[in-house]
């Protein structure tokens, strides 16, 4: 068995990395799996010598040196610094095991999703090279990450065990190469593993590179550390999936970002649901619900998983898509969709999580939020997704696709929201989910008016 990690979520093209690895064989190699519309392949390292390592305690930096939770030492696992491939965008590290008669094993070159044996990083551009700027939820995949034995969702309580309950960054996993909480809580709609990239961002990642849109890719840390600097090239952020984790500094961040009138579309849901802190560079803990112990998420999403909510195992199996309003609108530009009509249905578009704004359900639509739960009161409701007609949901138990504009100093600041964890997976069955995507990217990424226009 071969496990890794690279010790920099996302090295920049042409730098160096670091490959964290630990196995049983003798020596390894390692490909470095460029992902759009499949693997291609990038660039091999020479053979490295093989080690192994014990793991280590989920909150630990699995580079150095630690402790157990009995008090056995645990060595820190060896790492090689290797050149960082020249072409930016998000990779997969495929570690091949090897003796002295060649490869032992043949890892799956056909997925990017694997429980051991990968490894997920970004490369980032030298320079920016693109107006949109697409965020991989790194928090999220190592909240749900299991390895070293526990999550953020299977944890002893503070003090039973050294370490307990954060999170570290510096281990396997982390959107693939080990074992997520939930792998065994099976998506009747997709085989693939929830909680890892293939699911949710793979998907949006391929479907980018297939439309040939100019992307630039980054990492939730690299949002934590850098903020507006980070941002500010951008025209456009883009976070799909499940974009659950967010620490102070990014919420600021991408807050300023659509004050100085630029742009953020969520093609997700159960975004921006816990609020985190970093206990050290590398490892990070709960502190709780946005909602609960900061400004509401609505004001920056216009949603909240308060009033959409979760069909979490097959236990409401009845599909549910979104009902249009304002069909006039720029969103809908193309599709042909009319108010009243229903997209998404076949795809099961809404759920296994998704995002809702408080409305009052027994007034006749459009639907209006109230603003109660601290969504703007810009914000346009588009879609309607009714959980609470398919039994299942929580508070208003109504998937709400919508976006708000906020006006800067010069020019306006829009967030768009999808309000659904699976909207990836509608970009390739419905034409509806893919042309709203398009316009959004499109509109929302252009080049900004100047103001004298």
């Amino acid at each position: 068995m071969i496990r890794g990690y690279v010790e920099q979520p996302s090295p920049r093209a042409g730098g160096t990395l670091t490959l964290r690895a630990a196995t049983d064989a003798p020596r390894f190699r390692v490909e470095f799996h460029r992902c759009g519309d499949g693997l291609t392949l990038s660039a091999k390292s020479p053979w490295l010598p093989g080690a192994d390592a014990p793991p280590h305690l989920p909150a630990h930096d699995w580079g150095r040196d630690g402790t157990g939770a009995r008090g056995e030492p645990l060595p820190a696992w060896p790492g090689h610094e290797l050149p960082a491939p020249a072409e930016p965008g998000v990779y997969v590290a495929v570690l091949v095991e090897g003796d002295d008669d060649g490869d032992r094993t043949d890892p799956d070159r056909t997925t990017p999703d694997g429980r051991e044996a990968k490894a997920l990083f970004v490369v980032r551009p030298a320079a920016p090279s693109a107006r949109i700027l697409y965020k991989l939820p790194l928090f999220t995949y190592h909240a749900y990450n299991v390895s070293g034995g526990w999550c953020l969702y299977d944890h002893p309580q503070p003090g039973d065990v050294p370490g307990a309950p954060g999170v570290s960054l510096h281990r396997p996993g982390g959107g693939t190469g080990a074992t997520p909480y939930d792998v065994t809580n099976f998506d009747p709609y997709d085989p693939t593993p929830r909680q890892t990239f293939v699911h949710w961002d793979g998907r949006f990642v391929a479907w980018l590179a297939r439309r040939g849109y100019p992307v630039d890719y980054c990492t939730d840390l690299d949002l934590h550390r850098d903020g507006e600097e980070l941002l500010a090239p951008y025209r456009l952020l883009v976070s799909a999936g499940h974009d659950e984790y967010w620490s102070d500094a990014m919420r600021a961040a991408v807050s300023r970002h659509v004050a100085a009138g630029r742009n953020v579309a969520f093609f997700g849901g159960n975004t921006c649901w816990w609020r985190i802190a970093f206990r050290d560079a590398v490892t990070f803990e709960r502190t709780g619900f946005w909602h609960e112990h900061g400004p509401p998420e609505n004001e920056l999403t216009g949603v909240s998983f308060r009033n959409g909510g979760e069909r979490d195992r097959d236990e409401h199996p009845e599909p549910v898509g979104f009902r249009v309003q304002h069909a006039d609108h720029w969103v809908y530009a193309g599709t042909g969709l009319r108010d009243g009509d229903v997209f998404g249905l076949e795809e099961c578009l809404v759920g296994y999580e998704c995002d809702g704004a408080a409305f009052d359900r027994a007034a006749r639509p459009p639907r209006v939020p109230t603003g109660e739960d601290g969504t703007p009161g810009g914000f346009t409701i588009l879609a309607v997704g009714d959980c609470a007609a398919a039994g299942w949901g929580l508070g208003n138990r109504a998937a709400t696709m919508g976006l708000h504009t906020r006006v800067g100093t010069a020019f306006t600041g829009t967030v768009f929201t999808g309000a659904t964890t699976d909207w990836p997976r509608g970009l390739d069955g419905s034409a509806a989910v893919a042309r709203i995507t398009a316009n959004v990217l499109d509109r929302l990424g252009e080049p900004p008016l100047s103001p004298s226009s």
